[in-house]
């Protein structure tokens, strides 16, 4: 969430029994399928709210998700989805791959293509012949000017070599999927939201049947649908505003009190959309004879907090929400004043078997 969370409005307590804010109504239900972390300091300013993900591109060329699709992308055909769906079109990225941006999926329809579309199978096989030969023509370039250069050039051939060696990859991989069955979605129709802190008709035609707001929820349930038939199993989704007055508040709040009431009311909007996805994820059962919350893990947050006393895009009180995985903490609160929310994004890291040290700025893991 790009413009950051209100964090005067979260809960100030905290503990396995704190107490919910209003605003937080939506959630209510999945108490026990996620934990609160809340009072950590990272990013600040919109400069920043690229690198929620990857803390800096300075130590971490690769962002949180793109490092769990190196794990596990080649389980499935879609190797990992980043989109973005909202108002400003401005600050976009939230992901990063090799210490490049990576640029998102703008369109709920482009992402419904890319999950869910079938297209003439000789079709296919004939764009993926022609894919093949112009990289078998590109390595074999790069295979003899390897031969012939030094240095710094010879440096910037070996990692362009290896981009293309990793497009093979991609390329065989998509020739394998070619003969695999695929299933049939529907494109997903306009969800409703039950929401009681936004509970009259004029909050609820602004909050929740706003058109950008219908367009987060469809992206959703497609998210939904991809990891329900396994086509990814990795999904960075980043969104700024719900309209042109979202970012004016989040700047008035400092000096206004309709601000902050009117900034608290985007927040369970947002809360809404979550609750929306975890209703899913908790009712679809698994083979495991569990759920699939049981077996995702979500990181709702941002790189900013907004606060009356710290004003906005202040990286001061980050709050993140970690749902599904069957954590221990789940039901709770935990305050981390002061820490780095790097610390759970190591440790998430590490619940796929990823063996790293460090992430970002992380100092340890933590107990999820």
């Amino acid at each position: 969430m790009g413009y950051g969370l209100f964090t005067d409005a979260l809960p100030q307590t905290d503990g396995a029994d704190y107490v919910f804010s209003d605003h937080m109504d939506p959630l209510k239900k999945h108490r026990d399928h996620f934990t609160l972390y809340s009072k950590m300091k990272f990013g600040g300013n919109h400069a920043n709210d690229h690198r929620c993900f990857v803390g800096n591109t300075t130590t971490n060329p690769d962002s949180l998700d793109q490092l769990v699709a190196d794990h596990v992308g080649h389980l499935t055909r879609v190797r990992n989805v980043v989109t973005f769906i909202s108002h400003a079109h401005h600050h976009i990225v939230a992901s990063w791959r090799k210490r490049l941006p990576v640029t998102p999926i703008q369109s709920t329809r482009v992402l419904f293509e890319t999950l869910f579309a079938k297209t003439d199978r000789k079709t296919e096989e004939r764009l993926l012949a022609n894919k093949k030969s112009v990289l078998d023509g590109s390595l074999e370039e790069a295979k003899s000017l390897m031969a012939r250069v030094s240095g710094r050039d010879k440096q910037r051939l070996e990692e362009y070599f290896a981009a293309l060696r990793e497009s093979e990859q991609e390329l065989n991989k998509s020739i394998e999927w070619l003969s695999r069955s695929r299933q049939d979605v529907e494109f997903p129709v306009a969800p409703s939201f039950e929401n009681e802190f936004l509970a009259t008709d004029v909050d609820k035609q602004r909050f929740l049947t706003n058109p950008r707001q219908i367009q987060r929820g469809i992206a959703f349930d497609m998210i939904y649908k991809a990891f329900k038939f396994d086509v990814t199993r990795v999904v960075n989704f980043y969104m700024t505003g719900l309209d042109n007055d979202h970012h004016l508040t989040t700047h008035n709040v400092p000096k206004s009190e309709e601000a902050r009431t009117s900034l608290t009311k985007y927040d369970s909007s947002f809360y809404s959309l979550m609750a929306n996805f975890y209703d899913k994820l908790s009712s679809t059962r698994v083979e495991s004879g569990g759920t699939l919350m049981d077996e995702t893990i979500t990181v709702s947050t941002g790189n900013n907090s907004v606060s009356q006393k710290m004003g906005p895009h202040n990286g001061n009180e980050i709050p993140v929400f970690v749902a599904g995985g069957k954590f221990a903490n789940h039901g709770g609160h935990i305050m981390r004043k002061g820490e780095t929310p790097c610390d759970i994004y190591l440790s998430i890291l590490q619940q796929f078997g990823i063996e790293q040290d460090r992430f970002g700025n992380s100092k340890k893991t933590i107990a999820l």
